[in-house]
């Protein structure tokens, strides 16, 4: 019951930080960042709050680096939120993938790259090597384009795909082909 009170209340008590920031502390700028408190109270109240908070860790990270870079002029160490969003689809479902982990372990090459060797400009090329490890060594099993079907569909136009009477085709090849959700034969 408190937390739709606070949820309500929220707009309110963002206008009212906002004004502060703006009269007392004489940033406008930083108090604007303030009004991002009425969406994140809603994801942060409700009530399977981690799962929100992951679907929303987009919206999350562009609000506190905005926050950072505009309100407290920290833009550069402030990049650095942007690299919750993966993270937290990670921890949040409990899945370390090696796709996903190539991803991470890349980043993180990137930035002692950056860091270590101030070679930001020619560092960014490692991230040319998350496609091409994912391709070699953890290639997706369920991908399978059958070019036939996709060429088949488009020449003959979007009359076949209308028609779903139809249960059946033959191919040259006796190929599964699915279009639509069906498989035709």
């Amino acid at each position: 019951m408190y937390r739709q009170r606070i949820i309500s209340a929220m707009p309110l008590i963002s206008l009212l930080l906002f004004l502060y920031s703006g009269f007392v502390l004489e940033d406008w700028i930083l108090g604007l960042t303030f009004f991002a408190l009425v969406p994140l109270s809603t994801l942060l109240l409700s009530s399977k709050p981690l799962k929100r908070i992951v679907q929303s860790m987009p919206l999350i990270t562009i609000v506190v680096f905005l926050w950072l870079a505009l309100g407290l002029d920290m833009a550069h160490p402030g990049w650095v939120v942007f690299l919750a969003i993966p993270l937290s689809d990670m921890l949040y479902n409990g899945k370390l993938e090696p796709r996903k982990l190539i991803s991470v372990f890349v980043t993180g090459a990137f930035l002692v790259i950056g860091f270590v060797g101030d070679a930001w400009h020619p560092g960014w090329l490692v991230f040319l090597l998350i496609p091409i490890l994912n391709t070699l060594f953890f290639p997706k099993k369920n991908f399978n384009f059958n070019h036939k079907a996709f060429f088949t569909q488009f020449s003959t136009g979007f009359e076949s795909t209308q028609n779903t009477n139809k249960k059946h085709k033959k191919t040259a090849d006796d190929e599964d082909i699915i279009i639509e959700d069906e498989t035709y034969r």
